[in-house]
């Protein structure tokens, strides 16, 4: 199945190719696979990627959706490549039930092969199958260093879609799939982590600039304000960086009380 994306091809009869030069072929396809999923740098991004590919590496994929999972439990439909992907992945959050609400993440891999007489999810499946949907397979993505599980759920229009084949390129696919989304965490994380150290500069200089602090010291008053108002000190700094300053000047031109400016600037709320 190709849709302008890489197809990881297999003979008529649906078996590998045994060659060196069709091995190399395959090799060839998976690595441009592992090139077009890591070529985002965001989660989300990278999540709309692998649901469009999947359907394109898969030839018995018909549509692909993907459902996260936090640390409480709770689903959300991630990424879809069409529409009925993204009703079929929402049905399992509105009814709860489905392969993504409990038996991928133990089971790793699961199979349904045809809907209209699964009997696993007596709500789910006759409406997956009302949409159009007669075969599932799912996949648990490990995506290391991130507190979110994922499962990639293929969808196609016919019974017994899904072969040993299938469900053999899937799992490479979900493999390349796990590891662009463990990339794309760290770079968010980088990127972040960047951005706060930035946007606490800038807090510090304006503390320096005002009342004549040094570096330190400007970090220090940051951290104080932190503990005793139980506030993110990166919180602090961007209120602080967002506010324009703080006001030296009242509403009559007298001089302003330092600390109010401050609490102002920091945005709290001195009667808290």
């Amino acid at each position: 199945m190709s849709r302008g994306g890489t197809t990881i091809r297999r003979t008529e009869s649906g078996s590998w190719l045994d060659s060196e030069v069709n091995s190399l072929k395959y090799a060839e396809d998976f690595a441009r696979l592992a090139e077009q999923l890591q070529a985002e740098h965001q989660q989300q991004p990278t999540l709309e990627r692998i649901a469009s590919l999947a359907v394109q590496a898969v030839d018995a994929c018909d549509a692909c959706g993907i459902i996260l999972r936090d640390r409480d439990g709770r689903l959300t439909t991630a990424a879809a490549s069409d529409e009925l992907a993204a009703r079929a992945a929402q049905l399992q959050e509105d009814l709860d039930e489905g392969p993504s609400v409990d038996e991928v993440w133990d089971l790793g891999t699961l199979t349904a092969n045809d809907l209209c007489s699964e009997l696993r999810w007596p709500r789910w499946a006759p409406a997956a199958a009302a949409l159009g949907v007669r075969s599932v397979l799912s996949l648990r993505l490990e995506i290391s260093g991130s507190p979110l599980a994922a499962s990639l759920n293929l969808f196609a229009h016919q019974p017994y879609a899904f072969d040993a084949t299938d469900l053999g390129i899937a799992s490479v696919f979900a493999r390349h799939a796990a590891n662009a989304l463990a990339a794309a965490h760290v770079e968010e994380g980088l990127r972040a982590a960047a951005r706060s150290r930035q946007i606490i500069g800038v807090a510090q200089g304006m503390l320096m600039q005002r009342f004549g602090l040094t570096l330190d010291q400007s970090f220090e008053l940051l951290r104080r304000y932190s503990q005793t108002h139980n506030v993110k000190l990166r919180v602090l700094a961007e209120n602080l960086a967002e506010s324009g300053g703080i006001k030296t000047t009242g509403v009559d031109g007298s001089p302003a009380d330092p600390a109010a400016g401050l609490d102002q600037a920091f945005g709290i709320d001195p009667d808290v």
